[in-house]
């Protein structure tokens, strides 16, 4: 599907073609691109699971019957009926917690269908519309977030989750969820244990990200990292733990989104730093 999408970019470019296309509209291609994949999954979630989905929405749980079979559309309907975009993206980011049954489509009876298929049909149907909505991966957890600036997003989000490990991993993991649900003071928070736990693995001692950011300056020094880099680290993790300690820490500051997504490419962009060349 990628090698389609840019395909049908160059198609536009070529013929100087520009969508005057509502964004409005543009959610509803998306969003029935989105019902094209999902239309079975239904069937693939287990019963606990159906129950598991109605009752984070807090809906009624309906079972339907043919013949003697019984069979749930709660999923499939929760998406039809749903027409606020993030709202939307919430009941993907739902559905991606729910155990998802694999079919290995034995003896050509039916399509093989398991989780990673599901979210690789979701990734392809992101990559053809134009939504604020990206996608990253950690392990066999899915993670929706606004889309922001997609180099920005590959280079300092998804990259950033590839290398890192243990809590630091889990902490910034967490951090993007947070942002996505509108809880920012809980986001910067994670963020602010991901630099913790990051300088804690890199440094390999249990102190305290203020300390750390002093024994940092030591260690970039000794690999001849140049002074005004270190100059610069220095302020920013500086500010950083400062804003963190009287905004997040106690939950008692104002924190926008947008400060929230900047903190989120600011600590990406140290930890990308750091990582390659500690």
């Amino acid at each position: 599907m990628k090698s389609i999408v840019q395909k049908i970019k160059a198609f536009h470019k070529r013929w100087d073609i520009s969508s005057n296309t509502a964004y409005k509209d543009e959610f509803l291609k998306f969003k029935t691109r989105v019902l094209n994949i999902f239309r079975d999954v239904d069937m693939h979630v287990s019963k606990e699971g159906i129950t598991q989905f109605c009752q984070i929405l807090g809906i009624v749980e309906e079972w339907q019957e043919l013949g003697s079979v019984r069979f749930s559309r709660n999923i499939l309907n929760a998406l039809i009926m749903e027409n606020d975009e993030k709202k939307f993206y919430f009941l993907l980011q739902v559905i991606s917690y729910l155990p998802i049954v694999e079919d290995h489509g034995q003896y050509g009876i039916s399509e093989p269908y398991n989780r990673q298929l599901l979210f690789k049909g979701l990734v392809e149907v992101i990559e053809l519309s134009r939504v604020n909505l990206a996608i990253a991966f950690h392990g066999k957890e899915v993670i929706l977030y606004p889309a922001g600036e997609k180099r920005l997003d590959e280079e300092l989000v998804d990259e950033v989750l590839g290398f890192l490990q243990g809590a630091c991993q889990k902490h910034f993991t967490e951090a993007l969820k947070f942002y996505e649900a509108k809880q920012p003071h809980k986001s910067s928070e994670s963020l602010r244990r991901t630099l913790e736990e990051f300088l804690r693995v890199k440094l390999k001692n249990q102190q305290g990200l203020d300390k750390n950011i002093l024994e940092l300056q030591k260690k970039l020094k000794v690999r001849d990292a140049d002074a005004s880099i270190r100059n610069v680290i220095f302020q920013v993790f500086s500010y950083l733990d400062k804003y963190f300690n009287e905004n997040s820490k106690h939950h008692d500051g104002l924190i926008r989104e947008a400060e929230n997504e900047y903190l989120i490419y600011q600590v990406g962009l140290l930890m990308r730093y750091i990582h390659k060349t500690l």
